[in-house]
C-alpha cells in the first residue's frame, strides 16, 4: 500500500472539508484493511463487505469512508445531482434539480458537468456497486494528479461520461 499516494488522494477528494485528524482516521482505517484483511474483518463482524464484487477490502473501506457527502452513488443523474446539491448546501449551485427534468441521461449529465465546471470535475471512482453511478468531485486543477494517484493505487477513475 502506498500510504503517501493514498493520503494525497484523500486530501484531493476531501478538499478541505475535513480536518487533518479526520483524514488521518480515514487513512488509518484503509491502511489497516490493506495490511491485514482477515484481521480487519475479524475486528468488524458487522462489515457489509462483499467479496463477490472482487473489490479489495481496502478499497471497500475507502469507499465506506467517503460516504456521507464525498462519494455520490445513484442509478440516475438527477438522483446523483440531488446528492451533490445536498453536499454543497442550499443555494450554492445555480442549476435547480428541476432543471434536469425531461432530459436524456446524456443531456442531464452535461448540464451537471457544466454546473460544476470549471471548478470541479465529476469523476467515476472505483468499481461501482449498488448503483450505476459512483462518483467523487475533484477540483479540475487537480484532476491530472488525482488520476495519476488513482492509477498508482490501481483504483479505476476517469472523468464521468456515458461510456
Amino acid at each position: 500500500m502506498q500510504k503517501k499516494a493514498l493520503s494525497e488522494l484523500l486530501e484531493i477528494i476531501v478538499d478541505g472539508s475535513l480536518d487533518h485528524d479526520d483524514i488521518q482516521a480515514m487513512l488509518n482505517e484503509v491502511i489497516a484493511a490493506a495490511d491485514d484483511a482477515a484481521a480487519y474483518l475479524a475486528n468488524d463482524p458487522q462489515s457489509a463487505y462483499r467479496p463477490e464484487l472482487n473489490l479489495p477490502l481496502w478499497q471497500w473501506v475507502l469507499l465506506e469512508q467517503l460516504e456521507d457527502g464525498l462519494l455520490f452513488r445513484a442509478d440516475e443523474i438527477p438522483a446523483l445531482y440531488a446528492q451533490i446539491i445536498d453536499a454543497f448546501g442550499d443555494d450554492e449551485l445555480e442549476l435547480p434539480l428541476a432543471g434536469l427534468d425531461g432530459l436524456s441521461e446524456q443531456a442531464a449529465l452535461y448540464k451537471v458537468q457544466d454546473e460544476l465546471e470549471p471548478t470541479f470535475t465529476l469523476v467515476n471512482f472505483s468499481q461501482p456497486f449498488g448503483a450505476r453511478w459512483q462518483t467523487v468531485l475533484v477540483r479540475s486543477q487537480k484532476l491530472s494528479r488525482f488520476l495519476d494517484l488513482a492509477k498508482a493505487l490501481e483504483i479505476p477513475a476517469r472523468p464521468s461520461d456515458l461510456a
